[in-house]
């Protein structure tokens, strides 16, 4: 497999997305900053999925878009909306959000790779090796 081919990770740059998206005046009614700028909420789940979402990702389910959400590491809200937070998501601060090169997938060196794969080798054996004496000392009872 040709890695450098596939090295964007599929979260690059939604946080810039979602900032894009909480930032559009013309959606405050429907999606917006909280009144501190410290998280934002989706007021109408329906328009949003409808009309918002679609503009800005392949998805238009609120399911996917809040997995998203997780992935990223924002935190729900208690609220009677769907409300997200997250610390480097601050409404007047893009320069606090990650930048899209943070999400890029980086293949382990191959010395990593055989360092884990030893390390794998070296647990399968020592298993073999119990299951082995417990099967003996069954047999001896």
């Amino acid at each position: 497999m040709d890695y450098d081919k596939h090295r964007k990770h599929r979260y690059a740059g939604y946080f810039h997305r979602f900032f894009e998206m909480v930032n559009d005046p013309s959606t405050d009614s429907i999606v917006s900053w909280s009144d501190n700028g410290k998280s934002f909420i989706v007021w109408n789940e329906s328009e949003f999925c409808k009309a918002v979402l679609p503009v800005f990702f392949v998805s238009n389910k609120m399911a996917a878009f809040v997995r998203r959400l997780e992935i990223l590491g924002f935190n729900k809200i208690e609220s009677e909306h769907w409300e997200f937070a997250h610390d480097q998501f601050v409404r007047g601060h893009p320069e606090l959000l990650p930048p899209p090169e943070s999400f890029l997938y980086q293949r382990p060196s191959e010395a990593v790779i055989g360092s884990v794969m030893e390390s794998v080798k070296e647990m399968a054996s020592a298993m073999r090796k119990k299951q082995a004496e417990r099967t003996e000392e069954n047999l001896i009872v």
